[in-house]
């Protein structure tokens, strides 16, 4: 219920647009019992042959309300799915606004298909709340007054009957509804949610999947989700139907009640022949305004669900005090740690270094050792529980994430590169990059050659995640984008895992060259291309080990030589450490 309060104070802005609607919906209802019961007035008053001057006056109300009905419902449309609409774009931007810092550490554990699931159909659910949850509620309760006082107005018995007959139709049946409806709607949303993800993912690794046959079974199990997903919507259903029967037997059990408090009354003097007719007609039209109540029930049950499925995700981002900031020359950490959520053992314990422009650091150790770890607390997807890290002196607590990003260009072991042009993936590092200094930069990364081949040149589509173009391609692509980045400081994560030794060689001497300037922070396995870094950071179990340059280590004999040993005789003779530091 929490969220849904969230949900409506979102509506805040709009509150005159939300009386508008309610009063055109009331309106609209209103027309149409004035229709109604204006034309059982006619037909009733017709049947005794009086003058026609006598009937103008419900002839002309037929036209009025007939009229009217249509304009105040084209109204009431309008301005409700308007108001609507924006209420869902509110929505999509404050789910963005609340999941984007977090990303993407924070949401690892969480499945792409089930975010994918809240990003589209719970806030499709949610399009729906004002119109069929909120708005119908509050209209059916104005006619439910409003109709009970003037069919009183003829007997007051009258007017309780049916004050009682649209409080079962309209609020005790939705109020059973509720509570009915309620498990097997958190059961539909939580299949449907297991059954997006499933998609994304079968959709994701299908290929893998052919190549290992476990395409078939991963199929069947789609499709069994997919047939409990239906079974929980067949409920639905069915209770839907159960709704409409009820409403119809509520409708017309409350019209005999009425009649039969009303024909001993006719006659006299509060209840002629003309008045019994209309009294009949207003009964059943009355119940319009209640009837879709059980259906906004079960919308009001999927809006809660999808709701709290919305915010469940909250950013846990604290606010900054600095925005932008100018270049920075100097980074250090200060005794830094950090622990994943449910881990047993810190990622990172106790890590202290420094890094000025100009200067080189590589990182090295084993998987699971916490390099990714420190990348990421650089980019401000992760914080640190202990400890500082400082830019120019200054705490990164109280900078905004995105200006720390800002000094940074960083590439990773699987880049990803977006489905549309060339030009628009290198406009990612730099909007307002020039074809010239695209050009360079694809030149430096060794694409130049492969570019001259394009027939379309920039323009050429690469595809989803880079489909088009091959591993080495994708790795220089985004290479090329890293070098185009205005960044103080590079952060490579195994950037030339999939390059042959000699482009490796080209790529890194080119990447040295461009960022003679800039500080560098490498995080790579292979120990041999260290000859001649001036910092070596040896990581292990989230602490660093042993540090120093190259000759250093190699002189202690210790762990990174140890591992250097290993990987000669593991690899043949690379021909890329003798030529790095030519």
């Amino acid at each position: 219920m929490k969220a849904l309060l969230r949900v409506m104070g979102l509506l805040s802005p709009f509150l005159y647009e939300v009386a508008l609607s309610l009063l055109l919906g009331v309106a609209a209802i209103a027309a149409n019992i004035g229709l109604l019961g204006t034309a059982a007035f006619l037909i009733a008053s017709a049947a005794l042959h009086p003058s026609i001057a006598e009937l103008q006056v419900a002839i002309v109300g037929v036209r009025f309300f007939g009229i009217s009905r249509g304009v105040f419902r084209y109204l009431e449309r309008l301005v409700s799915h308007s108001l609507n609409l924006r209420l869902t774009a509110r929505l999509r931007v404050d789910y963005y606004r609340r999941i984007e810092p977090g990303a993407p550490v924070n949401l690892q554990t969480r499945r792409s298909g089930d975010l994918l699931g809240r990003a589209m159909g719970d806030l499709e659910t949610l399009e729906n709340f004002y119109v069929r949850a909120l708005a119908p509620v509050v209209v059916a309760l104005v006619v439910t007054v409003g109709m009970s006082l003037i069919l009183g107005g003829y007997l007051p018995e009258i007017g309780l009957i049916m004050a009682a007959g649209l409080l079962v139709n309209g609020f005790l049946l939705p109020g059973v509804t509720l509570l009915v409806t309620r498990r097997t709607i958190q059961e539909l949303t939580a299949s449907r949610a297991t059954l997006s993800a499933q998609l994304v993912e079968l959709m994701q690794g299908f290929e893998d999947l052919q190549t290992n046959t476990a395409d078939t079974a991963w199929i069947e199990r789609v499709r069994e989700t997919a047939h409990i997903t239906a079974r929980y919507q067949n409920r639905l259903g069915v209770l839907n139907a159960a709704n409409s029967g009820l409403l119809l037997l509520v409708m017309n059990l409350t019209l005999l009640v009425v009649l039969w408090i009303a024909i001993p009354a006719f006659g006299s003097a509060a209840l002629s022949g003309v008045s019994l007719a209309v009294v009949t007609v207003l009964v059943l039209a009355s119940f319009e305004a209640g009837s879709t109540l059980p259906a906004a029930a079960q919308q009001f049950n999927a809006s809660r669900e999808a709701a709290g499925r919305l915010f469940e995700i909250d950013s846990s981002v604290e606010e900054s005090t600095v925005g932008a900031l100018s270049p920075v020359s100097e980074l250090e950490f200060k005794q830094v740690s950090y622990q994943y959520p449910g881990e047993s053992e810190p990622a990172l314990q106790e890590i202290s270094f420094r890094l000025a422009r100009g200067e080189r650091i590589a990182i090295v150790g084993a998987s699971g050792a916490g390099k990714t770890t420190l990348l990421n607390i650089l980019l401000s997807f992760v914080y640190p529980q202990h400890g500082e890290i400082t830019l120019d002196q200054m705490s990164a607590q109280q900078i905004s994430p995105q200006s720390q990003r800002e000094q940074f260009a960083w590439l990773s072991q699987t880049p990803y590169l977006f489905n549309t042009s060339l030009r628009e993936n290198l406009q990612l590092a730099k909007a307002d990059a020039t074809d010239a200094e695209m050009l360079e930069a694809l030149s430096k990364a060794g694409l130049s050659d492969w570019l001259a081949l394009q027939p379309q040149g920039f323009d050429t589509w690469v595809g989803e995640g880079g489909a088009h173009l091959s591993a080495g391609e994708r790795q220089r692509f985004a290479i090329a984008r890293m070098l185009l980045q205005p960044a103080g400081f590079l952060l490579l994560d195994e950037p030339t895992a999939n390059l042959d030794p000699l482009t490796e060689l080209e790529v890194l001497r080119t990447m040295w060259e461009c960022a003679a300037d800039k500080g560098m922070l490498w995080i790579t396995h292979r120990l041999t291309l260290l000859e001649g870094w001036e910092q070596i950071l040896v990581f292990e179990r989230g602490r660093i080990v042993e540090q120093g340059s190259y000759a250093d280590l190699m002189n202690r004999q210790g762990r990174f030589a140890s591992l250097v040993k290993l990987e000669t005789n593991l690899l043949e003779p690379n021909p890329v450490s003798a030529g790095l530091e030519e």
